[in-house]
């Protein structure tokens, strides 16, 4: 009995953390103190994979130290690169000016080419001069010798020096690609797919205020509220009833109803469940973003600092709710409320690192949830998302470009 007991709980518990949970309201004054109680929950209760400011200065000021030695050595490397030629052409003229001597004293026939040399003086004047010459021949070839072997010397030491700043370089080159790379897995993974709990709130507040604005109460019925918000209805070819849902029946264009939201691009990282809750496209900074289908924007993060603008629109497909989300957005173009279709552009392409915390570079990060944000989930990163091919069947692979919708 006890141990099924515990079993009960057990998937109890792994319900409650699994699956978001489902508000059930009957008034929309119980709507929102029900959805605070819930953020406040996840607040409390989930432990947010931010990386802190702190955190990501640390970081940053980590690569900015490793770049500067880079900068450092690849210095050093053009220092020592133009004394070891210096040294080469210095040694070059060294070797034929001793060779020049050589051959004019025949060092390499002994001692005896001095002598010859002394004794062939035509009087003591001329014999004292020639032995002075000859002395000084000497030392000269000796101290050229000598000049000459410390250049080979320091030329090898300066080689010795050369292939280690090298190595040196490359070790720092290795461990600023290390680190870039940490980064910016931190970011796309950590950052990419979590909301603060200040912009769910945020996001929540703007819901209601745009349920308010098109005449709800805060006593009235949160079902009749919501009707109000409810998109076009997108019947596809793959099942569902059909009719309409507040706001008539829109047959999507297509193959299948759907629309890639940016009218070229490059799909450069492709959902991967949990790990990567999206699909990552991109275009050029500023390109066109449009919504995929006939829908309702339901509200609008703008200015965070991971996601910059961030728009997401209920769809009503074959009779069931889905939800949109279209991340990294320089720009919006629509407000909350406003019913939109795929030729609806929603904003521009956004994404820059200079104005994004939580990017490496511009693209859309496009979401596909099944029920309704800021209803049935409120959580992006544990939220019931899917993905996004399931509707967008025409989207080339990882790593392949497109040049229409």
């Amino acid at each position: 009995m006890l141990k099924r007991i515990t079993i009960i709980s057990l998937i109890m518990i792994l319900t409650f953390i699994c699956f978001p949970l489902v508000i059930k309201a009957e008034t929309l004054d119980e709507y929102i103190a029900q959805a605070e109680a819930k953020l406040n929950q996840e607040r409390s209760t989930t432990a947010k994979k931010e990386m802190t400011e702190e955190e990501k200065e640390a970081a940053l000021a980590e690569k900015d130290k490793i770049q500067n030695e880079i900068k450092t050595v690849q210095n050093d490397i053009s220092s020592l690169e133009k004394e070891i030629k210096e040294l080469e052409t210095t040694i070059d003229t060294k070797d034929k000016e001793i060779k020049q001597i050589m051959t004019f004293v025949q060092v390499s026939e002994g001692e005896m080419s001095y002598l010859e040399y002394i004794f062939g003086a035509k009087d003591f004047t001329d014999f004292i001069y020639r032995i002075s010459v000859a002395e000084q021949l000497s030392d000269y070839n000796d101290e050229l010798m000598g000049q000459y072997n410390k250049m080979i010397k320091n030329h090898e030491s300066k080689q010795k020096e050369l292939s280690q700043k090298q190595n040196e370089l490359n070790e720092k080159n290795k461990e600023l690609q290390e680190l870039v790379n940490k980064l910016s897995k931190e970011i796309d993974e950590l950052n990419d797919n979590v909301q603060t709990y200040q912009a769910e709130y945020q996001n929540l507040m703007s819901y209601v205020n745009t349920l308010k604005s098109m005449g709800c109460r805060g006593n009235e019925d949160m079902q009749t509220c919501e009707n109000r918000l409810n998109p076009p209805r997108v019947t596809t070819g793959d099942g569902g009833s059909s009719g309409s849902s507040g706001g008539g029946s829109v047959t999507g264009g297509g193959s299948n109803g759907f629309y890639i939201p940016l009218t070229q691009g490059k799909v450069t990282q492709n959902y991967y469940g949990n790990n990567h809750n999206a699909i990552d496209i991109s275009n050029y900074e500023g390109a066109p973003v449009y919504a995929i289908t006939a829908g309702r924007v339901i509200t609008i993060s703008r200015n965070q600092s991971c996601g910059k603008n961030i728009v997401y629109i209920l769809h009503n497909v074959n009779g069931r709710d889905y939800t949109t989300v279209y991340y990294h957005l320089k720009t919006v173009t629509v407000s909350s409320g406003q019913t939109v279709n795929y030729t609806t552009q929603i904003g521009t392409q956004g994404g820059n690192p200079s104005y994004d915390s939580c990017t490496s570079g511009s693209h859309l990060d496009f979401k596909l949830f099944k029920g309704r944000y800021l209803k049935d989930f409120f959580t992006l990163s544990r939220g019931p998302h899917m993905d996004p091919r399931t509707w967008l069947t025409q989207l080339p692979g990882e790593g392949s470009r497109f040049y229409s919708r």
